[in-house]
C-alpha cells in the first residue's frame, strides 16, 4: 500500500445484501474511531471505503436502506472491491453488475466475497478454475450451480491471489484482518482486532467446523495452547506438550486437532510466525535473534517458514511494514 494515499475500498451494495456481511467490511476497513487510531497514530486514513451499486437506494437485510450509494461507475477507481451475501442466492445476476465485476477483475483489482457473496462471483465467472468456500449449508448448492469451481467448504478463508473468499459471517472477519495484515501489518490487525472484540489471527485453512470432542471442561487443551504461546522461544515436542497436558502423543493429537482443526505442530508454528511479525514491525533486533526469540532453531528454517506462511522473506517484510509501526502519541 502507499502509505500517502488511501487504499480505495468500494464495497458492492445489491437488492438482498445481506445486513451483517455489509457491516463486517465497514467496521475493519474504517474509518475508525479515535481511540483506535490514537493507538496507532500512523495509521489515521488507510483506506478510504464507497457503497456502490446498481440502485441508489437498495434493501439491505429484513427492511434496513442502505444510503449514500455511488454508481456502479465508482468500482473503476477501486482498489479493492468486497461483495457481501445477497439473498436470495438463486436471484440472477443483471448484466451491468457482471460486466462491473469482470471488468475488476481484468484490471488486477483485488475481489473479496463474504459468505454466500461468493455466488455473486461464481456468477460473474470470477471462481471459474479456481477454490472458493462460502457457508458450509450452502456449498452443495454453489457446487451444483456452478460446477466450474473447486469449492471447498472446509476452509474458513481461502486467498487466491486476487480473489478471496470467505465462510460465514465471523469468517469474514477473519478474511478481513487477514487483508488488513497483509496491507497493514500484525500490529494493525491486532489493534482492529481488539477493537471489534476478534480473535487477532485464525488461518484460512482451517475447517468452518470444528469436531470438539464432548467432555468435561477440564478436557480442553486451552491451558497448554496458552503455555505454547507465552513460551514459543523454548524447543516444543509432541512428547513434551502431551506431558504439560498429562495425556498420550496420540491423545493430544487427536484432540489438538479436533480443538483447533490443525496439527499441534502447524499450530504452533502460525503462532510463532505470527510473534515475528510482531517483533519485525516494532524494532530494530536483528532477524536472528527474532528467529530465535519465537523458536525457530536456524536462520534458515525461520526464513523458509516465514516465507511460506507470508509469501515474502523477514528483511523485505520488515522494510514494508516498518513504516506502518505504532508511535507513541
Amino acid at each position: 500500500m502507499n502509505p500517502t494515499k488511501p487504499h480505495r475500498v468500494a464495497i458492492l451494495v445489491l437488492p438482498g445484501t445481506v445486513g451483517v456481511d455489509l457491516a463486517v467490511p465497514l467496521e475493519v476497513f474504517g474509518p475508525w474511531p479515535a481511540f483506535v487510531t490514537a493507538e496507532v497514530p500512523r495509521l489515521r486514513n488507510p483506506y478510504s471505503v464507497t457503497l456502490v451499486g446498481p440502485d441508489p437506494e437498495p434493501p439491505v437485510g429484513a427492511g434496513l436502506v442502505a444510503t449514500q450509494v455511488e454508481p456502479l461507475s465508482a468500482m473503476a477507481d477501486a482498489d479493492t472491491v468486497i461483495v457481501p451475501g445477497r439473498q436470495p442466492v438463486t436471484e440472477p445476476l443483471s448484466a451491468d453488475v457482471r460486466a462491473a465485476l469482470r471488468a475488476a477483475g481484468a484490471r488486477g483489482t483485488r475481489i473479496m466475497s463474504i459468505c454466500i457473496g461468493a455466488f455473486v462471483l461464481a456468477a460473474a465467472g470470477l471462481l471459474d478454475g479456481r477454490p472458493a468456500t462460502t457457508h458450509w449449508r450452502c456449498a452443495t448448492e454453489l457446487r451444483r450451480r456452478y460446477p466450474q469451481v473447486d469449492v471447498r467448504e472446509d476452509r474458513l478463508y481461502i486467498d487466491d491471489g486476487r480473489i478471496l473468499t470467505s465462510a460465514g459471517l465471523l469468517a469474514g472477519v477473519d478474511l478481513c484482518l487477514h487483508v488488513l495484515r497483509a496491507d497493514l501489518g500484525t500490529t494493525a490487525a491486532d489493534t482492529i482486532a481488539r477493537f471489534l472484540v476478534s480473535a487477532p489471527h485464525r488461518e484460512g485453512d482451517q475447517p468452518q467446523v470444528l469436531s470438539r470432542p464432548v467432555g468435561f471442561a477440564g478436557d480442553s487443551l486451552d491451558r497448554t495452547r496458552n503455555w505454547l504461546q507465552e513460551n514459543l522461544a523454548d524447543s516444543h515436542t509432541l512428547g513434551s506438550i502431551a506431558a504439560h497436558a498429562g495425556v498420550s502423543v496420540r491423545t493430544l493429537t487427536r484432540r489438538f486437532q479436533a480443538e483447533t482443526g490443525m496439527t499441534v505442530m502447524a499450530w504452533l508454528t502460525g503462532r510463532r510466525i505470527t510473534q515475528a511479525r510482531r517483533l519485525l514491525e516494532i524494532g530494530d533486533r536483528p532477524i536472528g535473534l527474532i528467529a530465535r526469540d519465537v523458536g525457530f532453531g536456524s536462520d534458515e528454517m525461520f526464513r523458509t517458514h516465514f516465507t511460506t506462511a507470508t509469501g515474502t522473506t523477514p528483511a523485505r517484510y520488515r522494510r514494508t511494514h516498518r513504516h506502518l509501526t505504532a508511535v507513541p502519541a
